[in-house]
């Protein structure tokens, strides 16, 4: 998987808010699992810069998200980019647990209000897309009970390493900066971005998720994807990049290459 085509996906997922296809709500998120130092915090930072209504958090507490709600609502925070999800867990459980219900709620069926608040005020739903980097060892710990209370499924799960582990030594020896490649991140204003999928298309993006814990709310995010990346680029364009961002979701994960390093003959 190239790194490039990662950036592409997760800043057409920050914009499948746009896709003008309203049967469908839900935000979902992208979940990147790869061991420390694989690069996730910069891979997330470099495909959501530059987009002034996606919100980068390192850490987050319930009065926190509470405040941030209004901003959720009305739009000025569309998407939470967290580079080390690990971090919420590195606190009380039952606080911890707080704060993975109500994301769970805001990519779904929308944050409403807290357990602290009035349940009878009359609320809007906030509803924000969450990307995120966890190592293994967190996912593998943390999987069971995101698989029973129904965390999981509301994500897509994307499993790399590098395909050079010595890549970031070699470029601080050189004193060069990591090319993750040209990406284009074009916001397309007020504008909807068309639903255009056809039935061919759909069913092999449903072919390429087979392997994922849940169809649903991540098949939905997909196709959302699948259509912000048509619409920057072309069809046959669009479907090579998912294919290509597609091997990090399958049962042995991706070798992430970064621009420049040569691809391994199979």
């Amino acid at each position: 998987m190239r790194a490039s085509s990662l950036i592409e996906v997760l800043s057409a997922s920050h914009l499948s808010r746009f896709v003008n296809h309203s049967i469908y709500s839900q935000r979902g998120g992208i979940f990147l699992v790869s061991p420390p130092g694989s690069l996730k915090s910069s891979l997330i930072r470099n495909a959501l810069e530059g987009f002034p209504d996606c919100l980068m958090v390192s850490d987050l507490n319930i009065n926190t998200l509470t405040m941030l709600k209004s901003s959720f609502i009305d739009g000025r925070y569309t998407s939470m980019a967290f580079g080390e999800f690990e971090k919420l867990y590195q606190r009380n459980p039952a606080t911890a647990a707080n704060i993975e219900g109500h994301l769970k709620a805001m990519v779904e069926e929308g944050f409403g209000a807290s357990s602290f608040e009035d349940q009878r005020m009359v609320t809007v739903r906030a509803r924000v897309l969450v990307i995120a980097g966890i190592t293994p060892s967190c996912y593998s710990r943390m999987s069971q009970k995101w698989n029973e209370n129904g965390f999981a499924r509301r994500f897509l799960w994307c499993h790399y390493t590098l395909n050079d582990p010595h890549i970031i030594i070699e470029a601080i020896h050189k004193w060069k900066p990591l090319s993750f490649g040209k990406v284009i991140k074009e916001m397309p204003g007020n504008e909807h971005i068309p639903y255009a999928i056809t039935p061919k298309e759909s069913s092999h993006l449903r072919d390429l998720m087979k392997y994922q814990i849940s169809l649903e709310t991540p098949y939905m995010l997909i196709k959302k994807i699948f259509c912000v990346l048509k619409w920057r680029h072309n069809s046959k364009k669009a479907m090579a990049i998912i294919e290509d961002f597609a091997e990090s979701l399958g049962t042995h994960g991706a070798k992430l290459m970064l621009n420049g390093e040569k691809e391994e003959k199979k």
